[in-house]
């Protein structure tokens, strides 16, 4: 699973989980997390960032 996620690393995505649904630009994946940008000031690497364990994601689709 950790491979496919990989492939979706600077992609536009929507993670879905028990509890919420947020979107942004996934920005990393580890064994155990993901890292999402959820706002994004252009031209700047700052933003609100989200990191959601995956035991508790629903599910991850491309936006």
């Amino acid at each position: 699973m950790i491979e496919e996620l990989l492939s979706f690393v600077n992609k536009e995505v929507q993670i879905a989980s028990a509890l919420e649904t947020i979107c942004g630009t996934l920005v990393s994946v580890d064994g155990t997390a993901v890292t999402v940008r959820t706002s994004e000031v252009f031209g700047y690497e700052n933003g609100s960032y989200s990191i959601i364990q995956l035991r508790f994601i629903s599910y991850i689709r491309l936006l």
